[in-house]
Parts: C-alpha cells; structure tokens; sequence
C-alpha cells in the first residue's frame, strides 16, 4: 500500500495523490501546464521512452520543473522512520502560506501531528531542512 501523498498547486488547492506523483502527472497532464507530448519527449531525452511513467531520471526531472513552475510534491515515508517528504522550489512567503494550510488541514483531518516530521527539500539551493509541522501550523 502506498504511503499518502499530495501534490499542492500554485494556487493552492491540494491534489491527492492515488499512486505516484508522475502517474499523476500523466493522467491529466494539462492541469500541471504540460502535455502528454511534452513528458514523452522528456522520457525520450532521458532515455526512458519505452518505460513511460516509470520512476526513473526522467520522472526527476519533470518533478523537478513542475516544483520551480510552483508545485509542491508532498509523500509521507514510513522506512526506516516515519516523516513527511516535502519538495518546494524555496520556502518564499506564498509558498511558506499553501503549506501552513496543508498543515492544517492535515491536522483537522488527523493524517498530520503537531509532532509531524517534515523533511523539507529546496530545489533552489539544493538543500534540506527539518522541522516539526507544529512549525508550519497557520
């Protein structure tokens, strides 16, 4: 069974995600701003093409351009420990307000602990930082 998972829009609606982040990508490619053409090409670039969706180089990097358009890319991990795998282009003031009310709503809804571990992952700088949700609560 997978582990919850979201993918949190620029204008801040949360989208769960069923399976993998990139499945959901492939499925409706337009309300990421990209297309089905365009993710194939960039599977071909990374030599994938024939493994469309897998979880390989090419996944990273339409990942990696969906979280610098805005997108944050949200996995709770359970191995080796329990934590919240977040990936943000950087922890600016917009992006600082959709994941407060992604704390929140986590807490009401109780799939979030104040105590919550989250492993946050800046693709600006290419750094990490750890911090508690009680942190980030609106």
């Amino acid at each position: 069974m997978l582990t919850p998972a979201h993918w949190i829009a620029p204008d801040g609606e949360r989208l769960d995600v069923r399976t993998s982040h990139i499945a959901a990508v492939i499925a409706d490619p337009a309300r990421f701003g990209v297309t089905e053409a365009w993710l194939r090409a960039v599977y071909a670039e990374y030599g994938e093409a024939e493994r469309f969706g897998c979880e390989g180089r090419a996944r990273a990097a339409v990942i990696r351009y969906l979280v610098t358009a805005g997108w944050i890319r949200t996995r709770q991990t359970i191995r080796p420990v329990t934590y919240w795998s977040i990936t943000v282009y950087d922890l600016d003031a917009e992006t600082r307000q959709r994941l407060q009310a992604w704390v929140d709503d986590g807490l009401a809804a109780d799939w979030l602990k104040a105590a919550s571990e989250l492993r946050s992952y800046f693709i600006s700088d290419d750094k990490t930082s750890i911090m508690e949700a009680a942190e980030l609560k609106g």
